[in-house]
């Protein structure tokens, strides 16, 4: 909370310092609430009837007293105690207490009990000095007089009537319409007490008002010097806009765009608190907000070359103006199109792209905008993020912040003055003076705060009353005076969401005859008029103009009647077109609906229903996420549909493995390891689960680097355990885990093998997203593997076909048959390739994928003979794997720069420290320590120290033990080979070359081959 705040900046409640924790003195209100015939109600009920009617009117009671921020303080048979003001003292608690008696007995009156039975209560409130002992957000004890007064005034009450005392009649003023009573003689008092009957709660009028900005100077200027600096420089400059709720960030950014006018393409989007993982939706809908729409966005598109064609695809499916075929088209596409999308639309203008509500920006749809911000090339593009935050908060790093504070007094006095002025505020000229002053006191520079706080001073209210200073009730009041219609399609349009259309609201209202035959799109129309709500994205969707009237719509709306609106809507999606923004919208309804329906009535026959409904909705978006490459969405749309999945499902066992598949692309390998506990937790006594949950650990351990403990079930010398042999879950993973184990010893075409296992029972399983993951590692282990190549080369060809609309999974397999080409002697189709690979890679901002091309490079131009350009190739890849931590790969890729280095016969050898034994604590891959003694003995034999180099060519030669690496054992045969020949043992280096011709002959690795055989024929000596 900021210093010297008075009203939250999240919720608008006002900040009262020094809340009490127990026994103070405080100026309290009372409320009794009694069930009027209760004896008459037990004798004509049935038992059991009698339990749920009792329940239900507890449950009215409870729940409109906590709604209008008070606190139960005890039942007393059919009597409810409720206070306001026990640990947080408001203007307005007195207020609150009659809202809440009044809302207890409409609810009440609603109540169905029978024929012929009906519901009713009878109030009494009274307000006064009490000591209250309790704890802020605990049970609360309250001591003293206005307690007995609030019963005795509840006794004297009529049926459905609520008598008030003469302190809260003060208190609530003009703003609650009452009528005084003849003077109660009551027990317990010596003299007769006053007492008012509470007739209705007064809403004064509601106005929409428009006032030219008032200050915020400073900001334009700098928005504008942005605005010019990326139109003049081509170029991105992304600016945060950042405040508390009400300050004007929205007001701001409207200005500016104002001034800007026709010279700039301008899109809108807003973000929302929901979306299930559409983190591509908010670009939709910027695309959207063009004049032209998706129309004006495909002619852009079709502008560039090349990438036309999969731009308008990506964005036409992010849109749902087209079905996508195959893959699901992934984030990383939809954001690449759309970034080539600015670009083609700044090719004439400059671009100014405007997210709201940023708050809620999922981190997925950030990273998207932080690669707009650097990646746009040639571009004159302004983006502006308005986002809530305190004063301090964080804001995207390198972004430009203008943080909004409070209006200085000068410049609030003088919107006020505005405000009036447009209001017609009554009795103006009378009360400018008092009242106006007191508007700008209050509001603490908030302009919406001084626009809501004057809008109340045109009730029927008088102003020696005061005014609430809660903003969320100032809202509330507002909300009340518009016409019921009005009302009641505002109060469906916030249970649709952040952005909602006419049918959506319609979809709501067919239990509201009121709203039938035309009435719904009338109260729209006025809505729209009187600029309450305005058009949003694609046509036909609106959106709230303030925020904060949906969310204060939102949570007055009763959660049982959200739960079903939420579940309407879901039902909605589900029977309608089925595609990812309908899967993860009916995900986020059925969540919504499970927990407003466990608050509101965790007995609720239909609760395990719509909680099995609710998990499978959000385990299905996260697994649709996954695919989507979508990975922090995944993992919070898996983990809230495992929190909902019962103790026992075998789901668990699947939500662990994908899980876990997620973090570990991610890299956050606890994470992981939690995700595997909490299978074994909800799911243990299940066999298979434990055999999963078993595996798992093993391949994080594997995968992370970390140690496999001995003797457990599936690691090295575990004894004989094996899954099920139908469980086919596990004998994937398992499969997946004795190739990992297999590769590390280097054991290449034994891992490629149990990769194709573990395809084997993905295909049982039916499951297409590990099928492709294992598809693609086997096209990986090909590199290494025995597969001959022209069988590797037609599996490469088949997974690009495949993985075309997915550039994440087509770049491995592209640098794959890279190598295998140019090890076939087609060097120019694999340069082709890796050309390809960047171009993707730089897209879609894919870092690895980029240090792979770099390191694939360093092999084709090593096998083409470029032996300097080589060395740069592997140099790059090392210094960039290095600094993202992975030293073991980056120490191993130096050692190939260096070796081309050598290879060139100029310069220095390689450093001696790149060439020695490693520390006997840290050995090394089979790959590495075969390549580095390979090294050591060809710059030891060109130093003339043949004895020794000798030695290393056999240590190198010995370290092929157990690999079936056909290219790996090829290099080390031939530099042994080319050793040898130099030691003056020509014999033993034709041996040598001659294994290694017959492992790359094997391979049908027909250039590396070659190459040999021209050195065996011509007999060289050149390292002598």
């Amino acid at each position: 909370m900021p210093d010297g705040a008075r009203f939250c900046p999240e919720c608008g409640t006002p900040v009262v310092a020094g809340a009490p924790s127990s026994d103070s003195r405080r100026i309290v209100t009372a409320l009794f609430i009694d069930l009027v015939g209760s004896t008459v109600l037990a004798e004509t009920l049935d038992p059991e009837a009698l339990r749920r009617t009792m329940d239900r009117y507890y449950r009215a009671c409870t729940t409109a007293v906590t709604e209008h921020g008070g606190v139960v303080e005890k039942f007393i048979g059919d009597a409810v105690m409720a206070v306001f003001g026990a640990f947080v003292t408001h203007e307005d608690d007195a207020l609150h207490a009659v809202r809440a008696a009044c809302a207890v007995r409409e609810s009440v009156a609603a109540i169905a009990t029978g024929p012929g039975v009906r519901l009713d209560i009878h109030c009494g409130i009274a307000s006064g000095e009490a000591v209250v002992a309790g704890v802020l957000g605990g049970a609360a004890r309250v001591v003293g007089d206005v307690v007995h007064t609030a019963a005795r005034l509840q006794s004297h009450a009529d049926p459905h009537e609520i008598l008030i005392g003469e302190e809260t009649a003060g208190l609530v003023g003009g703003r609650v319409r009452m009528e005084a009573v003849a003077p109660l003689r009551v027990k317990g008092k010596r003299e007769p007490v006053a007492a008012r009957r509470v007739l209705s709660v007064l809403d004064a009028a509601s106005r929409e008002d428009l006032v030219p900005l008032v200050g915020r100077e400073g900001e334009l200027r700098v928005l504008w010097a942005e605005f010019a600096e990326a139109r003049d420089e081509r170029r991105s400059r992304p600016v945060t806009v950042a405040g508390p709720p009400g300050i004007g960030k929205s007001r701001l950014v409207r200005e500016f765009l104002d001034r800007v006018g026709e010279d700039a393409v301008v899109l809108r989007a807003g973000c929302q608190a929901f979306g299930a993982g559409l983190a591509h939706r908010p670009l939709a809908e910027a695309v959207w907000s063009l004049p032209g729409g998706w129309e004006q966005a495909q002619r852009a598109l079709e502008t560039l070359r090349p990438g036309a064609d999969r731009a308008v695809t990506a964005l036409a499916v992010a849109l749902g103006v087209r079905t996508g075929s195959g893959l699901p088209v992934s984030v990383d596409e939809i954001g690449w199109a759309f970034r080539r999308l600015l670009e083609a639309l700044g090719r004439d203008a400059p671009v100014v792209l405007v997210l709201e509500d940023f708050q809620w920006a999922q981190p997925t749809l950030s990273d998207m905008v932080a690669d707009l911000a650097e990646g746009a090339r040639d571009t004159p593009l302004l983006i502006i993020c308005v986002t809530r935050a305190e004063t301090g908060a964080a804001v995207p790093a390198g972004d430009l912040a203008l943080r909004l504070d409070a209006l200085p007094p000068a410049q609030t006095e003088r919107l006020v003055e505005l405000l009036a002025d447009r209001a017609e505020v009554a009795a103006q000229e009378a009360v400018a003076t008092d009242d106006l002053a007191r508007v700008v006191r209050e509001c603490d520079g908030n302009p919406l705060f001084a626009e809501l706080l004057l809008e109340n001073l045109a009730g029927h209210r008088a102003v020696d009353q005061g005014v609430p200073t809660s903003i969320r009730v100032l809202l509330t009041a507002w909300l009340d005076r518009l016409p019921a219609t009005d009302r009641a399609v505002l109060e469906r349009s916030a249970g649709v969401g952040g952005s909602f259309t006419a049918e959506e609201v319609r979809a709501l209202a067919e239990d509201e005859p009121a709203l039938a035959d035309g009435v719904l799109d009338d109260a729209l129309g006025r809505l729209l008029r009187s600029r309450v709500i305005h058009p949003y994205g694609p046509p036909g969707t609106y959106r709230f103009t303030r925020a904060l009237a949906r969310d204060t719509l939102y949570e007055m709306t009763s959660k049982a009647r959200r739960a079903t609106w939420h579940t309407v809507l879901a039902d909605r999606l589900e029977g309608g077109a089925p595609g990812p923004a309908a899967e993860g919208d009916a995900a986020h309804h059925l969540e919504s609906a499970c927990r407003l329906r466990s608050e509101a009535d965790p007995g609720d026959p239909g609760l395990p229903a719509l909680t099995g409904r609710a998990a499978r909705a959000l385990v299905t978006t996260g697994y649709g996420a996954l695919h989507r490459r979508d990975l922090p969405a995944a993992v919070s749309l898996m983990e809230r549909g495992r929190a909902l999945t019962p103790d026992g499902d075998p789901q668990h066992r699947v939500l662990a493995a994908r899980i876990t598949d997620a973090y570990a692309a991610l890299g956050r390998w606890d994470s992981a390891r939690r995700a595997v506990a909490e299978a074994e937790r909800r799911n243990g006594g299940d066999a298979p689960t434990r055999d999963t949950c078993a595996i798992l650990r093993r391949l994080i351990a594997l995968r992370s680097g970390g140690p496999e403990p001995a003797g457990a079930p599936y690691a090295p010398g575990g004894g004989p355990a094996v899954p099920g042999p139908a469980d086919d879950l596990s004998w994937c993973r398992l499969h997946q885990l004795s190739s990992l184990r297999s590769f590390a010893e280097g054991r290449v075409g034994a891992a490629e093998g149990s990769m194709r296992d573990a395809l084997s029972r993905a295909r049982g399983l039916g499951d297409t997203y590990e099928g492709n993951r294992i598809l693609a590692s086997i096209c990986e282990l090909t590199q290494w593997s025995p597969t001959p190549l022209t069988q590797a080369i037609v599996l490469c060809e088949e997974l690009v076909r495949r993985f075309d609309g997915d550039r994440s999974l087509l770049v491995p397999v592209l640098l794959t048959r890279a190598r295998h080409l140019a090890l076939s002697d087609r060097v120019d189709a694999a340069r082709e390739d890796i050309a390809l690979v960047r171009v993707h890679c730089d897209d879609l901002a894919l870092a690895l994928g980029t240090l792979a091309a770099d390191q694939t490079a360093g092999f084709v131009e090593s096998l083409a003979g470029a032996h300097l350009t080589a060395a740069g190739h592997y140099g790059a890849a090392a210094d960039g794997l290095a600094a993202l931590g992975q030293t073991r790969t980056a120490a191993t890729l130096r050692l190939y720069a260096a070796r081309e280095r050598f290879c060139t016969g100029h310069g220095p050898g390689p450093d001696a420290a790149e060439l020695a034994d490693p520390p006997a604590d840290q050995p090394e891959e089979t790959r590495t320590r075969a390549v580095r003694l390979a090294l050591r003995a060809r710059a030891r034999a060109r130093a003339g120290a043949y004895g020794d180099a000798v030695g290393d060519a056999g240590r190198a030669v010995a370290a092929l033990d157990g690999t079936d690496d056909p290219c790996l054992i090829g290099d080390v045969w031939f530099e042994a080979a080319r050793v040898l020949d130099a030691a003056g043992e020509p014999e033993r280096a034709r041996h040598a070359a001659g294994r290694a011709l017959d492992a790359l002959t094997a391979k049908e690795a027909v250039l590396p081959a070659r190459t040999v055989r021209a050195w065996s024929t011509a007999g060289p000596e050149e390292d002598r």
